[in-house]
């Protein structure tokens, strides 16, 4: 039996069994691009890790993690924090992927867009291919008066990931005062 499989492992491949194997591979990753291109990354709920990872520095765009305290008290105001943070992500997304100057971005304090403009992001060509979208926005609890809205975000990529906001009342309006990225 065995010197069988070796005569039959070791003879010479038949042109039209070349052609053959030579289809059913080209079928086979045919197949499994088409499936991948089809199916989504998957979503996560970071809500836990965000609410732990929520700046509270007004000034840097990036910066250290900072503790939750005690959750804001002021639930009615949860719809309103969606729609800054929704409208600010706008702004704040096209800034990043797409070069749009900060001045555009809405709903954000004046010592947020200042830091922004002083450290714009490097935007690399294929970065401003991307689409970026926003495919869940949550509210979290944050510092007493304050709010935390953490997004999550695909660009098109295979990984999604976080961006958390820090939502304060200025001059009787909601604004961001802070943004940290995963």
């Amino acid at each position: 039996m065995t010197g069988w499989l070796t005569a039959l492992r070791d003879r010479p491949i038949a042109e039209h069994e070349r052609r053959t194997a030579l289809a059913a591979s080209a079928a086979v990753l045919i197949a499994a691009t088409v499936l991948f291109a089809l199916t989504r990354p998957a979503t996560h709920h970071a809500t836990a890790r965000a609410a732990t990872a929520v700046s509270t520095t007004a000034t840097a765009p990036v910066g250290p993690s900072a503790p939750a305290a005690e959750a804001s008290s002021d639930a009615a105001l949860s719809p309103a924090a969606r729609i800054v943070g929704r409208s600010f992500l706008a702004g704040y997304l096209a800034f990043t992927y797409a070069g749009a100057p900060a001045s555009r971005i809405t709903n954000a304090a004046r010592s947020l867009i200042e830091s922004l403009q002083a450290h714009p992001p490097r935007v690399s060509p294929a970065m401003r291919e991307s689409r970026p979208r926003v495919l869940e926005l949550h509210v979290i609890p944050a510092p007493s008066g304050q709010f935390a809205v953490s997004a999550i975000v695909n660009d098109g990529g295979l990984v999604d990931y976080t961006i958390g906001l820090t939502l304060a009342r200025e001059r009787g309006r909601l604004l961001v005062t802070a943004v940290e990225q995963d």
